[in-house]
């Protein structure tokens, strides 16, 4: 078994990956180590207890399928900062479920970054980054996972207290808060119900995917994969002049700077971050994942895209063409809402 967040090469790809796509990426690993302690003050039991919001399965009754790359190993990969997440949501006072947001935004990659320039873990947008002083003209801390987590935790908040429901705030996250407030207006909510067909495919399926891991949890909390992790820390915060300090006194000497700086999502040992706080492993951390190695293994690539433009000719419909490539109804529109009714002549979109 492997810990592993994704690294996309020459792009990151937004979750779910996307219909069609043509980008290969790597998977970083880090090695799991099998224990055979345990525990029983485990994580997932306490996580489903303090859970607060309620995990309907939106995408039963949507048409809307879940990606299989959110799946219990997915979770079990991102342990130590599923934990790191939940204190910090605690600290904030906000429901722990939001811990799984950054698996759903990055594939939990630091490193990542969206074809419209999102960055990180939360995947901030400059704009964001700016106004919420994550960004400026002289640093750019999206990638910073310490500061970029406070910072999304915050803006999460933000939008809980302008629309006081949490399915609506993750709408907001992903979609932007206006956007909201203007489906609002257009019966996004009837009798406390959200319509998701009111929403873009992108935002539904993001929906879907957070109750979706959510449920994971709850169902596996005692399935040994996920029972064997104790309730502790697995990331110890340090000022950067301490590092040195703490990797003589926890036996971490032969510790990866890969691992560092996957960890934290920048080089931790740079001067131009003294004085910075630092994320290091615990104990616990080292109990179950490797701290020596960091290895890179290629995925497999989505088959591309066998033309991404189609010119329509007589009679032809775009019910017609969605079945003729295999793409589905609501991406075909979405990726052409100019055309509500097809013409010879016309230029119809089918790759993002």
């Amino acid at each position: 078994m492997v810990l592993y967040w994704l690294q996309c090469i020459p792009q990151y790809l937004k979750w779910e990956p996307p219909f069609n796509a043509i980008y290969s990426f790597f998977l970083t690993l880090f090695l799991v180590i099998n224990s055979s302690k345990v525990h029983a003050n485990s994580f997932y039991e306490y996580f489903v207890n303090q859970q607060k919001i309620k995990h309907d399965d939106l995408g039963k009754n949507s048409n809307i399928r879940v990606s299989n790359f959110y799946n219990i190993d997915l979770i079990i990969s991102s342990t130590p900062s599923i934990k790191f997440y939940t204190e910090i949501l605690e600290e904030e006072g906000l429901p722990i479920d939001l811990a799984v947001i950054p698996l759903i935004e990055s594939g939990n990659n630091p490193q990542a970054r969206s074809p419209k320039n999102a960055l990180g873990l939360w995947q901030f947008i400059p704009s964001t980054a700016k106004e919420w002083g994550l960004a400026s003209n002289k640093a750019d801390n999206r990638k910073n996972v310490i500061k970029s987590t406070r910072i999304a935790i915050k803006y999460l908040k933000y939008l809980h207290n302008q629309l006081n429901d949490w399915n609506l705030t993750l709408a907001a996250y992903n979609w932007g808060i206006g956007s909201v407030k203007k489906a609002l207006k257009k019966g996004l909510v009837t009798n406390k119900i959200i319509n998701l067909r009111k929403l873009p495919l992108e935002t539904r399926k993001y929906l879907v995917a957070f109750h979706h891991l959510n449920r994971i949890i709850t169902i596996n909390k005692s399935n040994a994969k996920l029972n064997k992790f104790p309730n502790v820390k697995y990331f110890v915060s340090v000022k950067q002049q301490n590092i040195s300090n703490y990797i003589s006194s926890e036996n971490l000497k032969d510790i990866d700077n890969s691992v560092l700086k996957h960890i934290n999502g920048y080089d931790v040992f740079d001067k131009d971050n003294k004085g910075s706080e630092v994320l290091l492993p615990s104990k616990e951390f080292q109990e179950y994942f490797s701290i020596k190695e960091i290895s890179y293994k290629k995925s497999l690539s989505k088959k591309s895209c066998p033309k991404k433009y189609y010119k329509a000719k007589y009679r032809d419909t775009l019910v017609k063409l969605a079945k003729r490539y295999n793409i589905k109804m609501d991406l075909l529109k979405e990726m052409n809402p100019q055309i509500s009714f097809l013409r010879p002549g016309m230029n119809v979109k089918l790759c993002k």
